[in-house]
């Protein structure tokens, strides 16, 4: 009887000791995994940050391009772009104040 409940022991510790071995083993799978995920995750962030510091950028070029266009535009169309006469009509004469506003935005 005693050897029985020797023999079983010893047999439940090894299986106790293959489980612990296979958890040890999905444990270090899983901790790997997790590293290579947390790596990327930062990387990703601070790709979408430099993305955005560029469509930032992007859109203020943009923004102040359009601006400068328009308000060329409208000197071009004979409208004073200053602001002592913002919106007049010019009568094909030049400004000195429009002309030095626009050098200015350039």
């Amino acid at each position: 009887m005693k050897r029985v409940m020797r023999d079983e022991l010893f047999s439940e510790i090894e299986r106790l000791e293959r489980e612990i071995k296979t958890l040890s083993e999905n444990f270090t799978t899983i901790k790997t995994l997790a590293v290579a995920l947390a790596e990327e995750n930062v990387s990703l962030e601070i790709e979408r940050d430099n993305y955005k510091k560029l469509l930032k950028e992007s859109s203020s070029e943009k923004d102040e391009s359009f601006k400068e266009n328009t308000l060329k535009s409208l000197y071009d169309e004979g409208f004073h772009v200053c602001s002592v006469k913002f919106g007049e009509h010019r009568h094909g004469e030049s400004c000195l104040f429009c002309l030095e506003f626009l050098d200015r935005k350039r």
